[in-house]
Parts: structure tokens; C-alpha cells; sequence
């Protein structure tokens, strides 16, 4: 390994250390798991991130997690900005609202917001990202949303 993979793997480190510091003072847990998906489960308290991904992309992966945190740290401003996403919330398998545009373009827009509070996060908390990295990993990972969408 050379000099400046041992640098970018200490700052990819730290940045996750910071991470899970961060979330367990608002109360949550982080699980790191080679059999789970990247996840925020609000009524659990709990983040899960996948380990068969680069260590970069689970510091990406959990920065997007913390962002789902952070808007749904505020209940009444997430109830205004994503009402579909909210009503699912309290109707755990309701078909006709989960086919709706409504609830895919909450979906869409809070997937997309989660992300870019990641990001706020990590300038606030001083963690490195690349950007470029950052970016490819917030497309490729919201595009699936899209796909799913439209199949």
C-alpha cells in the first residue's frame, strides 16, 4: 500500500469513526454487516451498512443513512416536505399510495435530499470525502430508485 492509500484509508476510517460517534449521541445504532443492506430504520433507532462494499463507499453509504437522520429529526417538516412518504409511513402496506407518483416522487426527492445531507454532515464534522466519488456513488445508488420505479 502506498503512501497516500494508507492517508486516503485513515481518512476514510476516521470519517466513519466520526460517523458512528455523531449518531450514537442522537441515540442510534450502526450495525456493519456482510449480510444487510445500507438502511435507516427510524422506529428502530438503527443504521445498517453493508461490508461487501469498497470502505469508501460505506463511509458514502453511511453519510447517506446519517442524512436520512437528519430529516426525519424533525417531524412536522418532514410530514410537509414528503406527506406521501409520511402517510406510508403510518399505512405499512398500502398499494394504491405506493403506486402513486406522489409517494415515488417523495421517495425520489427524500433520497436525494438524504444524500446532499450527507454531505453538509461531513463538511460539518470535517470528513474527507472525494467528491467525484461522492457524486457517482449518489447517482448510481438514486437511479436504482428510478429503475425501480418505472419496471
Amino acid at each position: 500500500m502506498t503512501k497516500s492509500q494508507k492517508v486516503k484509508k485513515k481518512r476514510i476510517d476516521e470519517g466513519i469513526d466520526k460517523l458512528v460517534e455523531w449518531s450514537t449521541k442522537k441515540g442510534f445504532s450502526i450495525d456493519f454487516d456482510y449480510c444487510c443492506h445500507d438502511e435507516f430504520r427510524s422506529t428502530e433507532k438503527a443504521i445498517s451498512i453493508n461490508t461487501r462494499q469498497s470502505r469508501e463507499n460505506q463511509l458514502y453509504a453511511l453519510l447517506h443513512e446519517c442524512g436520512h437522520l437528519i430529516l426525519h429529526s424533525n417531524e412536522k417538516l418532514y410530514a410537509k416536505k414528503y406527506p406521501s412518504s409520511m402517510k406510508m409511513a403510518y399505512y405499512n402496506s398500502n398499494k394504491r399510495l405506493q403506486k402513486s407518483s406522489k409517494y415515488k416522487v417523495d421517495v425520489l426527492a427524500e433520497e436525494i435530499d438524504a444524500w446532499r445531507k450527507g454531505k453538509d454532515l461531513a463538511k460539518r464534522l470535517d470528513i474527507f470525502i472525494e467528491e467525484e466519488n461522492y457524486y457517482t456513488t449518489m447517482s448510481k445508488c438514486v437511479y436504482t430508485y428510478i429503475t425501480s420505479f418505472t419496471s
